[in-house]
């Protein structure tokens, strides 16, 4: 199963990403797109070029309808009778052959990798540090990813990952308020608690046509925890 939680920012490059995913070589492949708008609009829109889309339910805050979007889709895939679940963001156009590619892997969890921030580094991480309730990852030197075709990682490009049943089963998507981070990243702290190993296929470079205005989501997230926070304290004085 292709899963891709989305919603209308990611408008501009829709068309050209159903282009690829309908282009995608493996066979019998079911798509599920899983929309997290505040509106019925986008998800009809993507529906009127034939695909399959639902809506999970809104939130103003980024990191807990994206959540809630990442836990219907979790919910989707094991209802079925999938044996992995490929989650591909909607900004990402893979080769057509990715799946194959990633299955000959026969990993827990393994994806391709891509750039992120206007200053471009790799989303992906072998270690990281906690400072002030952030998590930093450190991403491995591009030197270092030359010399290993499939290299085992703390953190991956979640945007473009083949997970293993056994891994949705055991893990279910959540993210923390004073912290934010989204559950991709609380992902894969339980995937290294629970003993799941994480990979990336350094060949599987990704074209990541990326809008940038991912630190203006993250500070408005921040922004009403704060004014939250703050309405509960005045309500205990």
């Amino acid at each position: 199963m292709l899963a891709c939680p989305t919603y209308e920012g990611k408008e501009y490059v829709l068309e050209r990403f159903i282009d690829r995913v309908k282009s995608l070589t493996y066979p019998n492949l079911e798509i599920l797109f899983i929309d997290n708008s505040k509106e019925d609009t986008y998800m009809n829109k993507i529906k009127s070029f034939g695909m399959n889309c639902i809506k999970s339910k809104w939130d103003e805050r980024s990191k807990i309808r994206l959540t809630n979007a990442q836990n219907l889709m979790r919910t989707k895939f094991l209802e079925g009778d999938y044996t992995h679940l490929f989650i591909l963001e909607q900004d990402l156009i893979p080769p057509k052959d990715i799946i194959e590619k990633l299955l000959e892997h026969d990993k827990d969890v393994v994806g391709g990798w891509y750039y992120i921030t206007e200053t471009p580094r790799p989303c992906l991480s072998r270690e990281w540090v906690l400072v002030d309730m952030k998590f930093f990852p450190k991403p491995p030197l591009l030197i270092d990813m030359s010399k290993e075709r499939l290299m085992k990682c703390f953190l991956g490009s979640f945007g473009v990952s083949l997970i293993k049943r056994k891994v949705i089963e055991e893990i279910k998507f959540k993210c923390y308020v004073g912290f934010v981070h989204h559950a991709d990243t609380w992902f894969y702290f339980d995937c290294e608690k629970k003993g799941f190993e994480v990979w990336t296929d350094t060949d599987l470079l990704i074209p990541h046509f990326q809008d940038y205005k991912w630190g203006e989501i993250l500070d408005k997230d921040k922004l009403i925890e704060e004014e939250k926070m703050k309405l509960k304290l005045e309500e205990l004085e």
